[in-house]
């Protein structure tokens, strides 16, 4: 009898043994998939959700990087051109003698500038509720610069090397302004040939009184307020270009150094530039540019 009990006892614990075992890797089972499940959901979702708003971003940089390249490439020619010829007063023309001179260079200088400064506030609406957070490298850097351009204009820290104080309006923009200057450009959602813009310009001089002033009254003076920003924005332009641009948009680098030297003599806010672009976060995009700078 005793042996019949003592091996019921074993045929029950082993039972019992089994059966918690079994209940553990039940547990153990249900657990794992339980979290599991959780954790992969929640990846899937992360990684959804970082493609998604990688192509929303791409998507609406792709629509305008083109236009901007391009009007970023006439300008730097025109600056190029405009540092051999500033001493020619092409760009000065007074407000009684507005209408009775070939105004060209000066209207164009005008056009193409409100087109970059367009496209710049275009992107960085059309992208503003997307989380650039998660953009590739590549991306983030070309948002950075977008917002440089547009904050160039509008730093009154760049000119107090030059004197300029908080109380002077005349050598900067406050940025909604700025931006109301460049719808002056576009019409039914596109940007206007030159052709088109020059009668609103000629007919609208006291609404753009201040983007006409601007530029008619730059003078070849290294000391120029305005002068020297824009000396600053070409610099920025040159290095987008190399960045993004095509090949042929690409400034040599032999070519760099030329107008590096140039403005190494002729740009007076070196330090508060180089200030600005580490406010901006290009520290790393524009280091060879300064670096030329500041050495030659």
């Amino acid at each position: 009898m005793m042996e019949f009990i003592n091996s019921l006892d074993i045929k029950l614990q082993a039972t019992i043994i089994s059966a918690l075992t079994s209940l553990f890797i039940f547990v153990v089972g249900w657990l794992f998939k339980f979290f599991y499940e959780r954790n992969s959901l929640s990846f899937r979702l992360d990684k959804e959700y970082t493609f998604e708003q990688k192509k929303k971003l791409k998507e609406e940089i792709s629509k305008y990087k083109i236009p901007l390249l391009n009007a970023c490439e006439e300008f730097n020619y025109r600056l190029r051109n405009f540092n051999k010829r500033t001493k020619e007063n092409l760009h000065r023309i007074d407000p009684d003698k507005w209408f009775e001179t070939d105004q060209y260079y000066l209207n164009s200088f005008i056009y193409r500038f409100l087109v970059i400064l367009h496209y710049v506030y275009k992107i960085e609406q059309e992208t503003l509720s997307i989380d650039s957070t998660v953009a590739d490298k590549s991306d983030i850097k070309f948002l950075k610069f977008i917002k440089t351009f547009k904050n160039i204009f509008s730093e009154l820290d760049l000119l107090t090397p030059l004197g300029y104080k908080w109380s002077d309006t005349k050598n900067h923009f406050w940025k909604n302004e700025l931006k109301g200057f460049t719808l002056w450009v576009v019409e039914n959602d596109r940007v206007i040939e030159f052709d088109e813009f020059v009668p609103k310009l000629r007919f609208n001089y006291n609404e753009l009184r201040k983007i006409i002033e601007y530029f008619s009254k730059i003078e070849n003076d290294p000391n120029d307020k305005t002068l020297n920003v824009l000396r600053c924005f070409h610099l920025l332009i040159i290095q987008f270009l190399n960045f993004y641009g095509h090949t042929y948009q690409v400034t040599p680098e032999a070519k760099v150094n030329t107008i590096v030297n140039f403005y190494s003599e002729n740009i007076k806010i070196v330090d508060a530039f180089e200030n600005f672009i580490s406010e901006s976060k290009l520290d790393q995009e524009m280091k060879s540019i300064l670096k030329k700078l500041k050495a030659a």
